[in-house]
């Protein structure tokens, strides 16, 4: 992806909404706008030079979009559909869409009861209950998944929105949820060694 004309701006830190890469940022495109007669500038598009990808801020109300990425990947998770869908919750956070990122929190632990034998076409209930009774839930962890299950369920029926707050607590939970499930195992069969066969007498 290449920006025709980008012109040097003051420098900027930021986290990418695209790649999640922290960097900070000297080129991109400014906008130009009226405010009390004056000319100003309201609004900057900085380049990732990682992704190249464009993040706009706004002077005015503070803002970035897309914001940035919460969180980080977690590695070793076997199903795709289940790594897509964490994905697109952190997706939705960026574009604070929190509501959204909510209900796919919740959506995720019925992908993830399924992608661990769970039969389909159960109850909400039912793929929970299958997560804790067969400990892929952490010691202590029921209340993550508790939290996880009731803003999941206002997000799905009631007519509330969700917070930025509660999304980001969400999501916090979630990845450690997965980190626990996948990537804690998966450290572990990269680094064990085979077993030294015992002696026989």
């Amino acid at each position: 992806m290449n920006w025709d004309k980008a012109m040097g701006l003051p420098s900027k830190s930021y986290k990418c909404g695209h790649c999640g890469e922290s960097l900070s940022s000297a080129q991109g495109y400014l906008s130009k706008g009226s405010r009390n007669g004056q000319n100003v500038t309201d609004g900057y598009i900085y380049v990732c030079h990682s992704c190249k990808k464009p993040t706009f801020f706004d002077v005015y109300e503070g803002t970035q979009t897309p914001g940035p990425v919460i969180g980080n990947p977690v590695k070793h998770i076997p199903d795709a559909d289940v790594e897509q869908l964490f994905n697109e919750a952190k997706s939705c956070y960026s574009i604070s869409a929190y509501t959204s990122s909510v209900m796919c929190c919740r959506k995720l632990l019925m992908n993830i009861s399924v992608a661990e034998g769970a039969k389909a076409g159960k109850g909400f209930a039912d793929y929970v209950n299958y997560l804790n009774d067969n400990n892929y839930i952490p010691p202590n962890g029921k209340k993550w998944v508790d939290s996880i299950r009731k803003l999941g369920n206002e997000a799905n029926h009631k007519i509330e929105f969700r917070t930025k707050e509660e999304a980001e607590r969400i999501l916090v939970f979630t990845e450690m949820l997965l980190r626990f499930i996948y990537e804690m195992s998966g450290i572990m069969m990269e680094t064990e060694s085979p077993e030294t066969p015992t002696e026989t007498e």
